[in-house]
């Protein structure tokens, strides 16, 4: 039965996400977040039941013991890790029992429909622990509350008696009714920029006993989803392609710049003056050769992991000119462009907002080491 060892699983990979999360906080290291906006996905499999009418384990409940559940899901992420979504699902029930836990022997047979809606939380656990890249297969995991409704019949073949959901038993009546808690664990697998295929298992615990109409030990009934689907990401960074804009490099030339002396004594001078008035000579043009070597970039991305490849940002962001990195101080950054003045890569950053990139900003670097860009550099 699944409620002991699919709920630690997950449970320890929530509490190890929540550990990596408060160190990354406590670091006070930032990076940039690759989102993906909005997720539709449609999913289809089989649901097995467990709870007091059932006797067999995951495998042998192949034989009559499953039936077809299908959902659909549509969410919004935050974070390249975290993204809240709303899903409908429906199941059929199918189950049977064949001892009571006191040892008497008994024939019971569950049918039934269920159906919930609830609002779960997506942790993609690839993402937060290997920083954000272009990979194909990732892993994720997911809880979430919402409530759900069924309508269950119970069969009992060697007595012949019926019970349905919302039958008076006593004083109780089974309810057709209860909150749920949703928790899953899958993978995802991109099969092109928008579209992925994925594999999940679901564990519903029903915060009730009434599902299969029987009181016979368990506390809540549980519905375990086994399935496949496949997701469509919508992206409004490239919905529309930015529009390419040519950039004219003119010429560099030398900043001229003026020294003036002040003549305390007067000397020179064959105009009248003024006690306490003093004379400037005209100024003496210098010639500044400027600072060689440096080159002003647009940084668009920094990571705590290497990127496997810089098509993720291409695409994303459709740049065409060359990306570049540089590693230091344990972080990858990634900026693109090159320029020998401040204001084209200023340029550059206002068009890298424009395509997506809200943080975009201009970085130095001399012989590929990054420098500190001073006031007289902006000049």
């Amino acid at each position: 039965m699944p409620n002991n060892f699919f709920t630690k699983i997950i449970f320890t990979l929530l509490i190890a996400t929540l550990s990596h999360v408060s160190m990354g906080q406590s670091s006070g290291t930032s990076r940039k977040c690759i989102n993906k906006d909005w997720q539709i996905n449609y999913n289809l499999g089989f649901t097995e039941f467990y709870g007091d009418v059932s006797s067999n384990g995951y495998f042998k409940k192949f034989s009559g013991e499953i039936s077809f559940a299908t959902g659909i899901s549509v969410r919004k992420y935050f974070s390249n890790s975290f993204g809240l979504g709303v899903n409908l699902w429906y199941s059929g029930i199918r189950s049977n029992k064949d001892k009571r836990t006191t040892g008497i022997p008994t024939n019971f047979h569950l049918t039934g429909k269920y159906f919930d809606g609830n609002i779960n939380l997506l942790i993609d656990f690839t993402n937060l622990f290997w920083g954000a890249s272009d990979r194909k297969v990732s892993i994720y995991g997911i809880i979430g509350t919402g409530y759900s409704t069924w309508n269950s019949t119970l069969t009992d073949s060697i007595t012949g008696s019926v019970r349905y959901s919302g039958d008076i038993n006593g004083s109780d009546v089974y309810k057709k009714g209860a909150f749920v808690i949703p928790v899953g664990l899958g993978i995802n697998y991109m099969i092109s920029n928008n579209w992925a295929l994925n594999f999940e298992m679901n564990l519903r615990t029903i915060i009730n006993d009434d599902v299969d109409v029987w009181n016979d030990g368990f506390k809540y009934d549980q519905l375990l989803y086994t399935s496949i689907g496949i997701s469509y990401f919508i992206n409004k960074n490239s919905k529309k392609k930015p529009k390419q804009v040519t950039r004219r490099e003119a010429p560099i030339k030398p900043v001229a710049t003026y020294d003036y002396h002040v003549n305390p004594n007067n000397q020179n001078s064959t105009a009248k003056t003024t006690p306490g008035v003093l004379l400037i000579k005209a100024p003496v043009e210098k010639k500044v050769i400027l600072a060689s070597g440096i080159l002003y970039r647009v940084q668009v991305f920094a990571t705590r992991n290497k990127m496997p490849s810089f098509n993720y940002l291409r695409e994303r962001y459709n740049i065409t000119g060359d990306i570049y990195e540089n590693f230091s101080n344990g972080i990858y950054r990634y900026s693109t462009g090159s320029f020998s003045t401040y204001t084209e890569a200023v340029n550059l950053s206002i068009i890298m907002k424009k395509k997506g990139v809200t943080d975009a900003f201009v970085v130095a670097y001399k012989q590929d080491v990054r420098i500190n860009i001073t006031p007289e550099m902006k000049k």
